[in-house]
């Protein structure tokens, strides 16, 4: 279980910034480099972030992580605002695991949920702080977009999926909506995103269908064959609440349920609709919340194992009842 959101390790860099170079200390490349991250200011690396398109790996692959790990004298305080997170946020959001979560995870992931405890804490200073590390985030997630985006990619269900990544633009786009008031209202009274929000939202759309991440077929093919106990049942709903979560997002703001919506290259919807969920809803919540181990043993049952690739519960799946889930959740029956 420790490995279910994946780590990102940062490669070597063979050039230190004009800043490190200037302090004459050691910068552990970038872009941008992490000491430039920390201090919201602008890196000499990022000049360096366009590859050539003949040295493009074929994407979609873990996105970069810009943040740097945390100072020694900085740990105590991320621990205290992921603390806010999970206790504020994560009950309203849970769409990563807390049981697994560590000092493994992805950096983009962990930043993006430091980002909600500081703005959670309901203190000025950290609220500040909050909005300084969004705008540093979201501009290294605008600028590898070829680390991610599978829309812009040749992209199949057979690709790796890079969920923690997903996870962290998620999470980046909910807390867009929360400091910026949700912006103007629409016709339905649906608050909107600034549009290069609502540009990021509809990528991630694309490029999670592009990934076939939201039929369940798939992600029993991606995370059935584990060997270790309870990874797959974690890795499956893992995929499961940040597709509902995902949903929830689009439905919150409406700019998906728009005929035109936004266009994007290619010929692969950015809408998303209760239709396109062709997965069972998420079980056993007491044991997807259990973090301790005798709360994990008291909630695992004998079948959360017993997952297979050939009897996928069709039966089962939210789009058999995507005209009720649509009522529900807009007021208006399915088109």
């Amino acid at each position: 279980m420790q490995n279910v959101h994946g780590v990102n390790d940062m490669p070597d860099s063979k050039h230190a910034c004009a800043h490190c170079r200037k302090q004459k200390s050691r910068c552990q490349g970038g872009p941008p480099c992490n000491k430039c991250l920390r201090r919201g200011i602008h890196c000499s690396l990022e000049r360096r972030a366009e590859p050539h398109p003949a040295d493009r790996p074929d994407p979609p692959r873990m996105l970069q992580p810009p943040p740097a790990q945390p100072e020694t004298e900085d740990s105590d305080q991320e621990s205290h605002y992921i603390g806010i997170y999970f206790n504020v946020f994560h009950p309203r959001w849970p769409f990563v695991h807390q049981g697994s979560f560590g000092n493994h995870e992805a950096p983009l992931l962990v930043k993006s949920m430091l980002v909600l405890g500081l703005w959670m804490s309901k203190q000025r200073k950290a609220q500040s702080k909050a909005i300084e590390l969004h705008n540093v985030l979201g501009l290294a997630i605008r600028q590898q977009t070829d680390a991610w985006d599978a829309s812009i990619a040749d992209a199949t269900s057979n690709c790796k999926w890079p969920i923690s990544t997903y996870q962290a633009i998620l999470l980046h786009i909910i807390f867009a909506g929360l400091y910026r008031g949700g912006g103007e209202l629409d016709l339905d009274l649906k608050p909107s995103l600034a549009p290069a929000d609502a540009d990021l939202l509809e990528r991630l759309v694309v490029s999670c269908k592009k990934l076939g991440m939201f039929l369940y077929p798939n992600i029993l093919e991606h995370y059935s064959n584990s060997i270790l106990p309870g990874f797959s049942w974690v890795s499956i709903e893992d995929a499961k609440r940040f597709n509902l979560a995902l949903f929830r997002v689009c439905r919150a703001f409406g700019i998906l349920d728009k005929e035109e919506g936004i266009i994007i290259p290619g010929t692969t919807s950015g809408r998303l609709r209760a239709c396109d969920l062709q997965f069972p809803p998420p079980k056993n919540t007491p044991l997807w919340n259990a973090v301790t181990k005798d709360e994990w043993e008291s909630a695992a049952t004998a079948d959360m194992d017993r997952h297979g690739i050939y009897d996928p519960l069709p039966q089962e799946w939210i789009s058999n009842s995507a005209d009720i889930v649509e009522l529900v959740v807009t007021g208006f029956p399915l088109d």
